[in-house]
């Protein structure tokens, strides 16, 4: 055999060894999937012991800062004690992080001097939440006076 037939053969060899190496992958790419995003309008429930039933939030999330509105119905033991008897609602803040988030759920001035503080909230922590629903636990933050004290569950789903 010549030395360029030896040549011509090893260059075979290797080109058939490189195409074996990278070949075989017939997966087809797929698009990435978009992260979930709370921006949006969410309804379902509240279930605490005193802040029960239907509630909403309007969301708007950029980059991983949440700001927005919320509403429950206020409680009708609150009312019994002297509440005004409209419904709870205030401004929404927090933070973003993968498919969890830490959110604040203020009160309107309307409820400040009933409620002990202008800072009593919902400490919300959504434990996690996706394109159509979203799961969290909450409870009155420590400015909140009794009998403006509660905790439950949030169960909501996208509009």
């Amino acid at each position: 055999m010549s030395k360029h037939s030896n040549s011509c053969l090893v260059g075979l060899l290797g080109l058939a060894l490189l195409t074996a190496a990278c070949g075989g992958d017939d997966s087809t790419p797929t698009a990435p999937t978009p992260a979930a995003t709370l921006t949006g309008t969410w309804a379902g429930m509240f279930n605490g012991a005193l802040i029960q039933g239907d509630g909403q939030a309007m969301l708007t999330q950029e980059g991983t800062t949440v700001t927005g509105e919320w509403s429950a119905p206020m409680p009708a033991p609150l009312v019994l004690l002297g509440a005004p008897d409209i419904e709870l609602s205030g401004p929404a803040s927090g933070t973003v992080s993968g498919n969890t988030a830490m959110l604040t759920l203020g009160f309107h001035e309307a409820f400040a001097a009933y409620f002990g503080s202008p800072d009593c909230g919902l400490a919300v922590d959504v434990t996690s939440f996706d394109e159509t629903s979203l799961e969290a636990t909450w409870a009155s933050n420590d400015a909140c006076q009794p009998p403006a004290v509660d905790q439950g569950t949030l169960s909501f789903t996208r509009q």
